[in-house]
């Protein structure tokens, strides 16, 4: 697969005529500001499909600097510094060809010559942006299990540019040492994974709270095909589909993976094909050639009108014995008729999406995924296991009661018994032991809240919080449908599945963090959390847990332990 995607990519790139820039990071401190001007401008963009993660360098600046120009006059000073300050960190795509700010101070005329970067070039023909990333927190969590220091230690390199008007670049690699809260050192034990990587070696084994050393890894280039209409990506990396905090199409919750992505734009329309190489579930051991299995994905956007966005999602997840069905390359067919004609082997699924934007400051959102569905068998009202869905609506609020710089996003979450899963350990919808969809699974029930506010230009106030039910499995040989790990073949009843069977789990955590940037990019942070686990059966412990954290970042996305 891997050779004939690059024998089509060369060929691709062979034939652009533009750049197409590479992606914000969804998880940086000012990537919510998109969705706050987005809301605050009153109608849906052509430009910025906000439903598509990450968002393009170049389509988030084009966004920012058509806001500041249709509202520049009614902008506050913390808008306008706002603005200006996230063209500058990715400055090669102002309007104006380089957007990057100046630094009064460079050391040695090279460094630092622009405030963002520690090594800034822009030519007529490339350009080349090249930065360190350093991150070190340090916690304290105490909880009714034990006492532990909880650590976070990153350091590697950020590079990303563009060669000639044909391509672009991103390439970031950092090696981490990690003990996490309890709940996370559950996680990594149960799914024998670390959320977000994917090799990894315990240490610390002999004290307590043991912690893991990985690597992480990205990169990717962007070609385009046709000037703003068709561009082309591969590489490694992940997507979220969807305007929540939570994705049930696809989240980018988990691990890095081999891509290929395919986005048409034409006016109103934005298409996006994703083609994925998965790692399917395994046990850790020696080492050994993991299995592969594949993913492809249609999401069409459509601007329906100036207020109303409506999205059409599907996929497929199988295996073929590590080899790519060339059927589900076909970028504009629909996958079900393809997986149905090969004798319904293959794990499909579909969705639609809507986006509401009220013009009173307010957008309303959602998402409805189908992953079998049987309409009498509702009507019968008997808990037939094999309905399986999942449900989404969620609000986002710019300047409640007139207070700037504030948005308040709260989502529901509802996702039906065995959703996800499937009756091998293949195609189920993960991805190297984690979960492609909801972190948590399935049949569960999330209300979650996230608040954002801009104190100031250099104070930022994060406020990230979820109720959670589910109904867990205690054995590997039964399930009640919440663990996508588990085959559906497992015993369990045909009728009479409700949500929460099992044995019911309720999860409480908010964390409120305050982040100071001393410089672009350079962040102090201070933090608190609390987090509740309550559980009905032994195999689920039961425990409260308080965290306190400081750390400084550069460069580097804030860790947040919303599993």
């Amino acid at each position: 697969m891997r050779r004939i995607l690059c024998v089509f990519l060369l060929a691709c790139a062979s034939c652009a005529s533009f750049a197409q820039s590479t992606f914000l990071n969804r998880r940086a401190d000012s990537y919510y500001l998109l969705d706050y001007y987005d809301v605050l401008q009153g109608r849906n963009s052509d430009t910025l499909h906000t439903a598509m993660h990450p968002v393009s360098q170049q389509d988030a600046i084009r966004f920012l600097e058509q806001y500041e120009t249709k509202n520049g006059s009614h902008l506050s000073t913390i808008d306008t510094w706002d603005i200006r300050h996230i063209i500058s960190k990715n400055g090669e795509w102002a309007n104006d060809g380089d957007g990057a700010i100046d630094s009064k101070q460079p050391v040695l005329k090279t460094i630092y010559a622009k405030q963002s970067d520690f090594f800034h070039q822009y030519k007529n023909d490339y350009s080349i942006v090249f930065n360190p990333i350093i991150y070190y927190q340090q916690s304290m969590e105490s909880n009714n299990i034990s006492r532990a220091n909880v650590f976070l230690n990153s350091k590697g390199i950020e590079v990303r540019g563009t060669i000639g008007k044909r391509l672009s670049f991103y390439s970031t690699f950092t090696d981490n040492q990690e003990r996490g809260p309890q709940s996370h050192r559950q996680y990594v034990a149960s799914h024998q994974a670390v959320p977000g990587a994917t090799y990894y070696k315990d240490f610390k084994i002999d004290k307590p709270g043991m912690a893991q050393d990985y690597l992480y890894a990205a990169g990717y280039f962007n070609a385009s095909l046709l000037k703003e209409k068709v561009n082309v990506s591969f590489g490694s990396s992940r997507f979220q589909i969807g305007d929540g905090y939570r994705s049930l199409f696809l989240s980018d919750f988990g691990s890095n993976y081999l891509f290929l992505r395919l986005n048409t734009r034409l006016g109103k329309f934005n298409y996006q094909n994703l083609f994925m190489e998965l790692t399917p579930q395994y046990t850790r051991g020696a080492d050994k050639l993991l299995p592969r299995k594949y993913a492809a994905i249609h999401h069409l956007s459509i601007n329906l009108k100036p207020w109303l966005n409506v999205g059409l999602y599907e996929s497929v997840v199988y295996g073929r014995n590590d080899f790519f069905d060339f059927q589900y390359l076909n970028p504009i067919i629909f996958y079900r008729s393809v997986e149905q004609t090969k004798g319904s082997p293959d794990n499909s699924m579909m969705g639609m999406n809507f986006k509401i934007n009220t013009k009173f400051k307010t957008v309303l959102y959602g998402q409805v995924l189908l992953d079998e569905f049987n309409f009498s068998k509702i009507k019968d009202n008997n808990g037939w296991w094999g309905n399986k869905y999942g449900l989404q609506l969620g609000l986002k609020i710019a300047e409640p009661f007139g207070i700037k710089q504030l948005l308040i996003q709260p989502e529901l979450n509802i996702i039906r018994p065995f959703t996800y899963s499937y009756k091998d350990s293949v195609a189920e919808f993960s991805h190297y032991n984690q979960s492609l969809g909801h972190p948590y699974g399935a049949n569960l029930m999330e209300l979650s809240l996230n608040i954002h506010y801009k104190a100031s230009k250099k104070i930022g106030l994060t406020l990230c919080s979820f109720y959670n039910k589910q109904g867990r499995d205690t054995a590997s040989n039964v399930t009640f449908g919440g663990n996508i790990f588990s085959s559906y073949n497992n015993p369990h009843p045909e009728f009479g599945i409700q949500m929460f069977n099992g044995f019911s789990s309720e999860v409480i955590y908010t964390n409120l963090n305050a982040s100071y940037e001393i410089k672009d990019n350079f962040f102090f942070d201070i933090s608190a959390g609390y987090r509740s686990e309550l559980a009905s059966h032994r195999s689920n412990p039961t425990f409260k847990s308080t965290i306190l954290s400081v750390g400084l970042r550069l460069n580097a996305v804030r860790r947040q332990y919303d599993y």
